[in-house]
């Protein structure tokens, strides 16, 4: 497996910047060469097959950004067939327990760090041309992985969490953190970013990097300046919607006088 470029930026210190795709090759390869750190292909909510997968992450390799996948479920078999399709790391949604979270991780890296199922003959391998004896190691060093913390009972789990080995970064998921608070779609709501703060505070003093979505660049700075590294801002389809409407009203507002 080749660095991970992603990986690399954030234990240096660095602020990354990466979206949601859940559209096609084509626009995975466009936010590559437009300048995003990472892109996340989104198997959660997107409805696409693996063959695609792999395509969109043949675009984000050739366009220079990092690829991950958000697998639809915390399921080991989902981790380690995304990491088989050559993703550079994963993004796991809707973990409850830290003895889950274990099996996750075990899932995403080889022996003797984990239980990754071995095989030479995936795209991850490059068929079969990365020898076992370079593959094993460089995966199990450069894999990146991001465990979802989206809900208030699980972000009180948190330091049971983030003790287990091998997790890279905690993502806090706003919108169905609210939902769990019962103030649905409220990502700003008092008791929402209190509850952000306190996860991203104990990630910090165990040196976990962590990750949020931000609704615009306010909410990426204040993040930005928390601690926050990991930032994601929209999805393909978003911003395809957004410049959209706005070059339509521009044009609209020229014409009409």
């Amino acid at each position: 497996m080749r660095e991970n470029i992603l990986k690399k930026k954030l234990k240096e210190g660095k602020v990354c910047m990466g979206t949601f795709a859940r559209l096609n090759p084509a626009a995975v390869e466009i936010l590559g060469l437009t300048g995003w750190d990472f892109v996340v292909i989104d198997m959660e909510h997107g409805v696409y097959d693996y063959p695609t997968v792999e395509n969109m992450l043949r675009a984000a390799r050739s366009s220079g950004t990092t690829s991950l996948v958000r697998v639809a479920e915390p399921r080991p078999s989902y981790v380690m067939r995304a990491l088989d399709t050559g993703a550079e790391g994963v993004q796991i949604p809707q973990v409850e327990t830290a003895e889950q979270v274990k099996m996750l991780m075990e899932a995403a890296r080889y022996y003797p760090q984990g239980k990754r199922g071995l095989c030479s003959f995936v795209r991850a391998a490059g068929y079969s041309i990365i020898p076992p004896a370079e593959h094993i190691p460089t995966s199990n060093e450069e894999v990146l992985t991001v465990v979802h913390i989206e809900g208030a009972q699980v972000a009180e789990k948190v330091e049971e969490i983030i003790a287990v080995p091998g997790i890279d970064v905690i993502f806090l998921g706003p919108w169905d953190l609210s939902q769990s608070l019962g103030v649905p779609g409220e990502v700003k709501h008092p008791r929402v970013v209190e509850v952000m703060e306190k996860v991203t505070m104990a990630c910090r003093k165990k040196g976990v990097a962590i990750g949020t979505f931000a609704r615009d660049p306010e909410d990426a700075r204040y993040w930005a300046e928390s601690g926050v590294q990991y930032i994601m801002h929209s999805t393909d389809a978003g911003m395809l919607v957004q410049a959209s409407k706005d070059k339509l009203a521009a044009f609209r507002t020229v014409i009409s006088g």
